[in-house]
Order: structure tokens, then sequence, then C-alpha cells
């Protein structure tokens, strides 16, 4: 479950326990490794990380000689393909042996589940990610080997591959709050995006995107009715959960925020498993701040959880910053990773596997689609520019740092980065793109591919991997994803209520308040701590002294943002744009600086 990672291409000895090395932290219970040569230059070894949960092999050489295959996560579809496990808890890697060697693109493709997948077949490699990305994986092809790992940091166990940061990649994370797409914080290192296929062969690398769900769109006016929408969803959401559930011989814990997502999950996981005290967790951050614990309670209370409450505070993780950025990886600036690491943490003591309710928002039409709506039927506005102006505008709905980055940057790096030409770019092909052709889920297009697969996923993805835990979302998976697209806009955005047919969905199994209230999001407070406990380490993290050695700041902007002047900076926001400047200074020093 841990990790996945290995190469193809010379050997070298020592290179995979180096790499298994930098991942040790997700390799709780050891790891295992397999390897094939075909010929003089022609070799590959594949290592996989095993944590606690996982009591099968998910590394195996297959019945033909020429083949090896491993994998991280869990893959819920291995009898369709051979036989399951004694148990039917997932799969092993034998179920799987015999259709990804008569054919490895078709066998590779079928699988689903939440995972990341090597096999190595003939002198060729393929590398898969699941549909929707909930298990991250990065590669580089550099010199004579391809290297793959399901973090960043054990691609540099090669000393030959460069800490090069890529210049376009600093505006990109200061927008988004993390790079979006298949390119990296780093030259020449890619992320696989979700649903699509890698395949190495003689040197060269092609990608193919197989999981192709736009297409599933429906003409409109030829959607089912709009009540059998309703029971599909419902009756998904069912399926998914109990698979996730499986994974495991012991019950899942819940993440629950109070919102309608994680507590529609809780719901159906305490239907399949009656009479058992579910573990759930949620946190808040004092009585001083707003937060949704009402909403928890209800919940707990109406399925009788064994709740965990966590009170997280600065002086629980800010000796650990510097360490829970390591685990990140890949930069992000969402201050939401920090609850997400001591949830994990706590989790870990009590079960393996845990259930969220990430997906909701991407999938049903959540936050960001009714002003990108009103943008698209009111047009620009007089004075803006014509070109880009709709995929402006989705920039702006992130409220980073994008109205900033002239003033936050260095003049040289914003003119060497592309500037704002480089970052609507990104999103033009996904406005262009037919399908699909309605609005809405030309957004919904948007927020699964970039923001589901790059930032929602992997965040959690990385806390909880890197705590032992298999973090699984029911509501982002394949066949929830395959539904939603095929609901009309009108029944995910009502009017202007968010997710309708979730909500229509799970209506009989949630209390009536959490269903009818507004989307609020976990609000951290770091505009509170950065004014107050993080006050020093703020300033001693982000001093000039800092800034000058990496060249990249405008160190004048950021003292005014240390010193919250809400005269010059534009949009407020300080202590959420200080917060994405702390993460990236910790990751830049150990990831690029190697320090």
């Amino acid at each position: 479950m841990a990790c996945l990672f290995g190469y193809i291409g010379k050997p070298e000895p020592g290179l995979l326990d180096r790499m298994a090395d930098r991942l040790s932290h997700r390799c709780k219970a050891g790891w295992e490794r397999t390897s094939a040569r075909w010929g003089e230059d022609r070799f590959v070894e594949i290592g996989h990380g095993r944590a606690g949960w996982n009591r099968g092999r998910q590394i195996a050489e297959l019945n033909d000689p020429r083949a090896i295959f491993g994998y991280a996560g869990v893959i819920f579809n291995a009898e369709a393909l051979s036989v399951s496990d004694s148990r039917g808890k997932g799969a092993t890697a034998e179920p799987l042996l015999a259709g990804l060697t008569a054919s490895p693109e078709t066998g590779l493709t079928a699988l689903e589940g939440a995972f990341t997948a090597a096999l190595a077949h003939d002198g060729d490699l393929f590398l898969v990610r699941d549909h929707a990305g909930v298990k991250a994986l990065y590669w580089i092809r550099h010199k004579d080997r391809l290297l793959f790992a399901s973090e960043i940091k054990a691609l540099f166990a090669d000393p030959s591959v460069p800490r090069r940061m890529r210049i376009g990649a600093l505006p990109e994370y200061l927008t988004f709050s993390f790079i979006p797409g298949e390119r990296t914080m780093f030259e020449e290192i890619f992320e696989l995006q979700p649903g699509t296929l890698l395949h190495w062969r003689n040197g060269k690398v092609e990608t193919r995107r197989h999981f192709r769900f736009e297409e599933l769109e429906p003409d409109e006016g030829s959607a089912p009715p709009a009540a059998d929408l309703v029971r599909r969803v419902a009756s998904d959401l069912s399926d998914s959960v109990r698979e996730c559930c499986r994974a495991s011989d012991r019950p899942p814990g819940i993440f629950l925020s109070g919102g309608i997502d994680s507590s529609a999950v809780l719901a159906h996981a305490a239907l399949q498993h009656p009479g058992v005290p579910l573990k759930t967790f949620s946190v808040h951050f004092g009585p001083e701040y707003a937060n949704e614990n009402d909403f928890v309670r209800m919940m707990v209370d109406r399925y009788r959880t064994d709740h965990t409450w966590l009170d997280i505070r600065p002086k629980r993780f800010i000796r650990r910053m510097r360490e829970i950025i390591w685990r990140l990886d890949d930069p992000i600036g969402d201050p939401i990773t920090v609850p997400n690491y001591l949830m994990a943490e706590a989790a870990s003591e009590v079960t393996d596997v845990i259930l969220n309710g990430e997906g909701g928002d991407p999938c049903f039409g959540g936050p960001k689609n009714i002003p990108m709506m009103l943008a698209s039927l009111y047009g620009p506005l007089p004075d803006e520019p014509p070109d880009a102006w709709l995929e402006r505008t989705y920039l702006l709905t992130y409220r980073k740092c994008f109205t900033d980055l002239r003033r936050i940057l260095a003049p040289d790096v914003w003119r060497d980065s592309g500037g704002e030409e480089a970052l609507t770019a990104i999103l033009t092909p996904f406005f262009r793109r037919n399908p699909p052709r309605r609005f809405i889920n030309k957004l919904m297009a948007i927020n699964i591919r970039l923001k589901g697969a790059n930032l929602i996923l992997v965040k959690v993805e990385k806390m909880t991997s890197a705590n032992g835990v298999l973090a699984l979302p029911p509501l982002f998976s394949k066949r929830i994803i395959e539904t939603s697209m095929m609901c009309p806009p009108e029944l995910k955005l009502m009017g202007n209520v968010e997710k309708g047919v979730l909500k229509r969905a799970v209506r009989d199994i949630l209390p009536g308040p959490i269903v009818d209230r507004p989307k609020s999001g976990m609000m951290v407070p770091v505009r509170f701590w950065l004014q107050g406990e993080m006050k020093r380490y703020a300033r001693r993290m982000l001093s000039k002294r800092r800034l000058r050695r990496m060249g990249f700041f405008n160190t004048d902007y950021v003292r005014k943002l240390l010193k919250y002047d809400r005269h010059e900076i534009h949009g407020a926001r300080h202590g959420l744009k200080l917060w994405m400047l702390l993460t990236f200074m910790h990751w830049y020093e150990q990831m690029v600086e190697d320090r």
C-alpha cells in the first residue's frame, strides 16, 4: 500500500535501496523487490514499500518469465481479471497475472481502485494511475533510465538527477496553491495523471489518457429521468463505500468534517457495519474560532461513533512543520495539510484504513461554479481584455496570489515564467474541448482532473501514507465520476443550490440541517496564528537573508505581508499568502537546496 518505486534501463547496484531509504516513512512494515533482465542494458527493478494493513504480496515475478509486476494501493476488481484471495479483501499480486501478460495495456487500464501500478513486460515498462488519481506517481526520463516513485524525493536517489526548479512552477503554485497538470516544481520530472497509462519502449516515453469521462455527457434532453439518476447516485455511493470497506479486515475510520460529503460516507459505512461503533475523527482550532462541531456531533450521536476530537494549535505542530512539508513532497499551500497529517497520525493508532468525503465538490458542482456561471453569462468586464478572460476569472476564484504575482515575485522571475499567458494557457484546452459541451461539465472536468488529482487527493494521500494509513474517497470513485457526468448540469447545480443531486440522494440518511446547510469549508485560522503564536516563526522563516538567498521574491512586499499592511496588499488574505510562502520556503530548502 505505502509506495511504489523503481527504474528501467542501465542497472545500478544499490539504487533501489537508496530509493527505499528516501521513502522509509511509508515503509512501516519493510519493503520487497523484484527485478528482470532482457539482454545487456535492458534491466528493471521494482520496489514496493509495505504498510501494516496489506497482508498479501503486492509485487511479483509473473508466470511469464518476461514479466514482473507491482502496485501500491488497493485494486477492487481483481476477481474480474482472475481469482481473488481467500478472504476476498482487495487484491494480491497473484490474481492479476493472467490478464496482464496476455495484453498489458488492456489489462492495466481495466484495473479499478485506488492505486498506481508498474508492469515490466518483454523489455517494456508500463505505468498506470487510478481513474481519479487517489494515489500519486512521479517519473523522470534521465540519461539511459526511466525512474518512477510515489514521491519525487525518491527520484533523487540517482545522484545524477538534477534538482532544477522549473521557474514557471512558482507562479502556478502561488495562484493555485498546487502545481496543476503533469508538470511538477522540477524541470524534467512529471506526475503521471489520473486515468493515464505510460509506456516506455526502447528509451521513448508515450502517455495515453484512457479514462475520458467527458465523453459520457449526454446530449441535451437525452439524460435519464432525474429520479433514476438520484437513485443511481445513492446506489453508486453505497457500492463505493462497500468496496472501500473491503480494503481491510477491520472496520474503517472516517474523517468527519460536518459537511454533507463526509457525513454521507459515514452514514453508508455505518449502515454496512450495524452495531459497530466506527472510529471517527475531526479537528477544531479552539472555542475562540468558528467550527463545525455542532454538525459533527449530529453525526456522532446519530450513528453512535467512537469519536476523537483534535484541538489543533500551533504549539502542536510548529516544531514539526519542516518534517510535515518534507513528507508532503511537492509543495501544497493549503493550510489543511497540517490537520490532515495530525488526523492521520491519530487515526494510525486505531485503524489502518480511513474513508473521507473528498470528491463531492468537484464531482457534483461545489464552490466556484456559481461565480463562474455568472461570469459566463455576463461576459468580460468593459475594461477587460477579451482574450482569455474566462481563464482569468477561473484563476481569480482561487483567491490566492494571482492578483499579487507582479508584486510578490522578482521582475525577472515573473518575466521568465511566461507571466499571465502561461497561467491561462493551462486552462484554455479545458474550455475549448468538446466534449463536454455544457459549461458546468467543463468546470467539472477542470476540477476533477486538476484540482482533484493534483491537490485534493494528493494532499490527503501524502499525509496519510506518511502515517501508514490508507485513505480512500468513496465520492471520488470511477463510478461516481461517470454517473455525475451523466447527470445534466441543472441536476448538479439546481439554481443556487450546489450538489443538488447528491443532496437528494442522501437526504434519508442524514440530518436535515447537514443536507440543507450551505458549503462553508474548514477555515484554518492562519490569519490569527500568524499575528500571534506564529508571528516570530514567520518572521524568522521569511527573513530578508533567506529571501535574498533564493532571489525569487520582492522582499519589501513580503515585509508588508508580515506587517499585515492592509493598505498596500491587494485583496487581504495575508495569512494564507504567508502560509503559502512558509510552505514554499521549507520545501525549497529541503528539496532543491538539499539542506
